[in-house]
């Protein structure tokens, strides 16, 4: 008898202990809720959450609890941002998705449309780091307004009812007032306007980065997953735009024009190198460009850039040899028309560019633009698997006609030096590969589909824009080489 009373005391304080050992074990955690949406329709969580080697704690267990009561339980080595997970809620079970991309969330009152830009409130989240704000946001584009997946304009705000801008600085992006969210709809990898920037950002750099070491010679991108209205929207890149502070022009002085900057807008004007009619200064338009600065005295400020386009056009063979490169930077121009070439930009030689120069006595420079319609595709999604052409405008026609400097050597040679280095088979396609690897693995792939779906498999796009590239690069490596 006194055995037995014996084995049921140590039996009951083995259980007690296992209870406290349980109970010590499970870390309880509350995600803040900037760092998570829920999407009730799709039945789905992303959440932006690090999942750390080590843990600061002697548990193993976590018991997550989203607000609102959405419960989720694991063990820690399970976490992974290649799963999914069920989460209870009531009677109904939400897929749950850990993510390392920033989340973004926006919340509005009104409808946004094209214009003019309504209140919202703005909230990014990366990692341990969150950023709350009142954002103007506005539908933007010309063809991607009719894609059922909407790109955005953003511009933050002091105050609504004024209107005051106020700078943002977004992960390793530069501080400004301005954005676009880009929804990306019409790249079926939701990777090739990203891919494609960085790739600019990494063979160019602006000549006068001497004076100027904030400068860029083209934007800068982010991607981001976003909810707006507490809806999960998807992937998008949160995108730089091309302004004066990007590119570090100089600021008109006195009156006087110094930094220049023109959007282009037309394959058939004055960007093309097509034409060159009479300007007006009280017109923010000219033969196919929009000025984007400076406005002096309200007015805009044709004569320059006019007169280099004539001179362009319609200068004497040996002027133009003579004087080019005192008026457009012939390394840019190299970069430029190569790039395009690679990635077989066709919108972006009349428009999608900038022609912008640093000062009054500096040459001309383009920037690239909108970079969708790329690689094997054109501006709303569609594949044109043409790889054998030239892509060229009027500049660059008389650039290899007239040959100043040796340019057509130099343009061999740049090609050359890029294909041992950014424009090799092994940089370019094992970076294709890296994104759609991370995308595909960590299922953003899987929950963009879920939002946004697609008769075309992931990997069969991958498949297509890797052989496009093969046979772009055999074409131009024989085209360069007979040069």
């Amino acid at each position: 008898m006194k055995f037995k009373k014996e084995v049921l005391f140590l039996y009951g304080l083995t259980l007690c202990c296992c209870t406290q050992l349980l109970s010590q074990d499970i870390e309880m955690l509350t995600p803040k809720k900037e760092r998570y949406g829920i999407d009730q329709t799709h039945k789905i969580i992303v959440w932006n959450f690090r999942i750390l080697d080590t843990w600061n704690s002697n548990s193993n267990m976590l018991n997550i609890n989203f607000e609102g009561g959405y419960v989720f339980s694991s063990s820690l080595d399970s976490l992974s941002y290649a799963k999914s997970y069920s989460v209870n809620h009531g009677n109904d079970i939400f897929k749950l998705y850990i993510t390392q991309l920033p989340i973004t969330k926006i919340t509005i009152e009104e409808v946004v449309k094209d214009d003019p830009k309504v209140s919202s409130q703005f909230t990014f989240t990366n990692k341990d780091s969150s950023k709350n704000a009142l954002a103007g946001i506005e539908l933007r584009g010309n063809i991607s307004l009719k894609f059922p997946k909407k790109s955005y304009d953003l511009e933050f705000w002091e105050d609504a009812k004024e209107e005051i801008s106020i700078d943002k600085q977004f992960g390793n992006l530069r501080e400004d007032d301005d954005w676009i969210l880009d929804g990306l709809y019409n790249e079926p990898l939701r990777l090739r306007s990203y891919f494609c920037n960085k790739l600019w950002l990494s063979i160019h750099k602006p000549s006068y980065l001497n004076q100027e070491e904030d400068a860029k010679s083209g934007i800068d991108l982010m991607f981001t997953e976003v909810f707006l209205d507490s809806k999960y929207i998807g992937i998008y890149a949160l995108t730089e735009q091309v302004d004066r502070k990007l590119l570090q022009l100089k600021k008109h002085k006195k009156r006087k024009v110094r930094g220049e900057l023109f959007k282009a807008g037309s394959h058939n004007g004055a960007p093309a190198y097509k034409m060159a009619p009479k300007y007006k200064n009280i017109f923010p338009h000219w033969a196919g460009y929009e000025i984007e600065y400076p406005f002096l005295n309200y007015k805009a400020q044709w004569k320059n850039i006019y007169r280099f386009t004539k001179f362009v056009i319609k200068s004497k063979d040996s002027t133009f040899k003579k004087k080019i490169a005192q008026k457009f930077d012939l390394d840019n121009a190299i970069d430029y028309f190569l790039f395009i070439n690679l990635i077989r930009a066709t919108d972006n030689l009349g428009k999608n560019f900038y022609v912008a120069r640093y000062d009054k006595k500096t040459p001309y420079f383009n920037v690239p633009w909108d970079l969708d319609g790329v690689l094997g595709t054109i501006q709303d999604g569609k594949r044109i698997p043409t790889t054998d052409d030239i892509l060229s405008n009027g500049l660059f026609d008389r650039l290899l006609k007239v040959n100043p400097d040796n340019y057509r050597q130099r343009l061999k040679n740049r090609w050359l030096s890029l294909r041992e280095g950014a424009f090799s088979d092994q940089n370019l396609f094992n970076t294709l590969r890296e994104i759609y690897k991370h995308f595909n693995q960590n299922k953003v792939y899987e929950r963009e589909m879920m939002i946004w779906p697609s008769d075309v498999s992931m990997s069969e796009h991958l498949e297509y824009i890797e052989s496009w590239l093969s046979k772009r690069l055999i074409f131009l490596d024989d085209h360069f080489e007979n040069l």
